[in-house]
């Protein structure tokens, strides 16, 4: 059975993003690298380590726990932050104007190592843009869903607190994206099954429904403004089934979780893929291993490209 990730270096992503470094500036510039740990939790220790504040760290995504990443983070301060262990390491590069924000990186490059093949595997040119597993780890869509239900003594039972005001603004939000993304599965998969050449596999949340296809097309992350053309209107049938309404998503007892509804395209372009080598594995006695490298565009998982690649 295939093998990613069997060794932190078999995953390595690196962000790709515009930004004019300065001399000075409001904020302070850094490559963030780091490996076994989330951007969220290793943005807590450094905030943690220097007495910052987590508004005052901005970063335009979170990258995968399990590889070797890097990133880049904006932090306003007036001290000299230098942090350098094992796992997480912080590269000054400068001055910006502005804080980097969620959404402010044009794409990954990724170089990663497929384990325990048979046989080698050849390039493909898109992939159909599914949410990972990564983005559903530790009942996130659930918490998300919980939320459109103001079910909040629920979520803090899950999340071993007290009060929802314990949880960071930033990781509440994701719970609801998640659920959104979850969604944005569902209709996806039902939209593909309309081929007959389509082949699917398992996921922690059900199956995904793929097709070696390329098609212009984007699906809604809905909220409360959403509306739906014929070829999505398949949502409807997925809210009811979850029993949740469009205005579900005005939360007013969070405001800042009220946003319009984001599009995401459906099928998205493979740029610069290569296959780097492919050889015998040594985790992996009489298996071979293919190593690539591709660049895909913002929000979109590498490892969508592993599993419609093989």
């Amino acid at each position: 059975m295939l093998k990613i990730k069997q060794i932190p270096g078999d995953f390595f992503v690196k962000e790709l993003i515009k930004t004019e470094i300065k001399n000075q500036g409001k904020y302070k510039c850094y490559v963030l690298k780091k490996k076994n740990f989330t951007t969220l939790k290793a943005i807590e220790i450094i905030s943690k380590r220097f007495n910052l504040n987590l508004k005052d760290i901005g970063y335009c995504g979170n990258k995968d726990k399990n590889a070797v990443t890097e990133q880049f983070i904006s932090i306003r301060t007036n001290k000299n932050i230098i942090f350098n262990n094992k796992d997480i390491k912080l590269e000054f590069l400068g001055h910006l104007d502005n804080k980097i924000n969620l959404g402010d990186n044009e794409g990954n490059y990724f170089e990663i190592t497929a384990r325990n093949l048979d046989k080698k595997y050849n390039k493909i040119n898109n992939i159909v843009n599914y949410f990972d597993d990564q983005r559903f780890s530790k009942n996130n869509a659930l918490i998300g869903k919980l939320l459109l239900k103001r079910e909040f003594k629920k979520i803090c039972k899950i999340l071993k607190i007290n009060s929802m005001n314990e949880v960071n603004k930033k990781i509440l939000r994701f719970y609801l994206h998640s659920f959104q993304s979850y969604l944005f599965n569902l209709a996806v998969s039902d939209y593909i099954k309309k081929y007959k050449n389509y082949k699917k596999i398992k996921y922690s949340l059900g199956e995904l429904f793929f097709i070696d296809k390329y098609e212009k097309l984007k699906f809604p992350l809905i909220s409360f403004d959403a509306k739906f053309s014929k070829k999505d209107k398949i949502y409807l049938k997925f809210l009811k089934k979850e029993d949740i309404k469009l205005g579900d998503f005005i939360i007013k007892q969070f405001p800042y979780l009220i946003e319009e509804t984001s599009y995401r395209d459906v099928f998205v372009k493979i740029k610069d893929f290569k296959i780097l080598n492919y050889e015998e594995d040594e985790l992996n006695p009489g298996k071979f291993k293919e190593n690539i490298s591709f660049i895909l565009p913002k929000g979109s998982y590498a490892t969508m490209v592993i599993k419609q690649m093989l």
